[in-house]
């Protein structure tokens, strides 16, 4: 099902694992579609269900005309996505935070996402050029994380950075250009980690701008890794280093 725009804070989900991760996870579902089909998944999200869901039963040639996926399951929800302050997430104890530029690949993001989740990020920030993280390729590939980890999205680099500075962020860029590696940066303390687009890295700019630059080291002559790697060895790190204490 085509996902909806995140501005009414409504997006369109479709599967059974990620419309059970909704409703696991408490975020208001709007509506839920399915298929005679998919009647044995129905039948194991009955005990998720409070009786306030809207639940349509819809002919097979129909839903196919909607939904995303080439195999579909047969079942697709409409999802009302937490509304997360700003201030409360980032300034969490020493939050460890993703601030994602130029990303193209929604499974890309989706993957971020839900390592981000798994080593307990406090949130996503998203830059200018940057997929939604409502795109339904994204949320699958988040598997449920996108519903319980505050994502917020920046117009601009220079706004990013100021919503990371105003919540006492420390902002590192990875740059493989740059002379200090990873594990000899302290990341036992609160900070936003800037990962850009497929291939081209981060702006230069950018980089110029924020506090701290290091690089993951890799060995020749493979030069860039892609960018949910990145961001994933980024967070074990920072894990391993606070004892993964999360």
């Amino acid at each position: 099902v085509r996902s909806k725009s995140a501005e009414a804070g409504e997006c369109a989900i479709e599967g059974f694992h990620l419309v059970e991760e909704a409703l696991r996870s408490g975020l208001e579902v709007t509506a839920i579609v399915r298929t005679p089909s998919a009647e044995h998944y129905w039948e194991r999200l009955r005990r998720w269900l409070n009786g306030r869901e809207r639940c349509f039963l819809t002919p097979e040639r129909i839903f196919r005309t909607l939904a995303q996926t080439k195999t579909s399951q047969g079942i697709a929800a409409l999802v009302r996505l937490p509304a997360w302050k700003q201030t409360q997430a980032l300034t969490r104890p020493n939050a460890v935070v993703a601030a994602v530029v130029g990303l193209q690949d929604p499974g890309n993001l989706g993957t971020i996402l839900r390592t981000l989740e798994a080593f307990g990020g406090a949130a996503c920030l998203l830059g200018p050029g940057t997929v939604s993280a409502c795109n339904a390729k994204a949320m699958r590939a988040s598997a449920g994380a996108i519903f319980r980890l505050p994502v917020f999205a920046y117009s601009t680099e220079s706004h990013l950075l100021a919503a990371c500075r105003q919540h006492g962020l420390r902002t590192i860029a990875l740059d493989v250009k740059a002379k200090g590696m990873l594990h000899e940066h302290d990341l036992r303390r609160g900070f936003a980690f800037f990962v850009g687009r497929e291939g081209s890295g981060l702006s230069r700019t950018l980089v110029a701008e924020v506090e701290e630059v290091m690089r993951i080291p890799i060995a020749a002559p493979v030069d860039s890794l892609n960018a949910a790697l990145v961001a994933g060895l980024v967070l074990y790190e920072a894990a391993r280093q606070r004892g993964f204490s999360f």
